[in-house]
């Protein structure tokens, strides 16, 4: 990534935080910019494919499960899905929010689905070479909570929700600043 290149992406990166853009402008953002996806997990993934029917026959099928992006572990082909929700945490709640324990239900339920239909979606999509080993979850939604209170209650409940990883799109915004800072030093 050229350092030029990669400010002009937080530069917009930072513009779109702060619009009230609908989900489908994250996802093409995120197409056009695939490796952000990587920043989100700790290990190497590569997109297998974005608007993944994960409870259908094929991936590109018609389904009523649809995730956001299907990713792959790169080295060990296991699979994850990755799945966007453009709500901010709401002033004043420090349970969580019906955005954020609803984005949870339906990424579980996305992974159920594609457990449920992992052998028929290989065979029809001749696609062989992924894994549903231990499908793993990851929510992007909203932005960190202001407030001591709120930080400590977004934590408590994050940090203890095991099987989704749920991060903010104010976190990937500061992993692509520290990459700036890192790569200019």
């Amino acid at each position: 990534i050229e350092l030029v290149t990669l400010e002009a992406l937080i530069t917009r990166y930072e513009e779109m935080l702060g619009e009230n853009l609908v989900e489908g402008r994250w996802q093409d953002f995120f197409n056009e910019n695939p490796f952000i996806l990587n920043m989100a997990f700790g290990y190497p993934v590569i997109k297998v494919r974005d608007q993944a029917s994960v409870g259908g026959r094929k991936l590109s099928g018609d389904g009523e499960k649809i995730t956001d992006f299907l990713v792959k572990n790169s080295l060990t082909n296991n699979t994850a899905i990755f799945e966007i929700n453009k709500t901010t945490f709401r002033d004043g709640v420090y349970t969580p929010s019906a955005d954020l324990s609803g984005s949870i239900n339906q990424a579980l339920d996305q992974k159920y689905q594609f457990q449920k239909q992992i052998a028929q979606i290989k065979d029809n999509t001749r696609l062989y070479d992924i894994e549903s080993y231990a499908v793993h979850c990851c929510l992007v939604i909203g932005k960190a909570p202001d407030g001591d209170d709120r930080k400590k209650s977004f934590e408590l409940f994050r940090r203890n929700s095991k099987d989704v990883e749920i991060v903010t799109f104010d976190e990937l915004l500061e992993k692509l600043k520290q990459l700036s800072a890192f790569l200019r030093a």
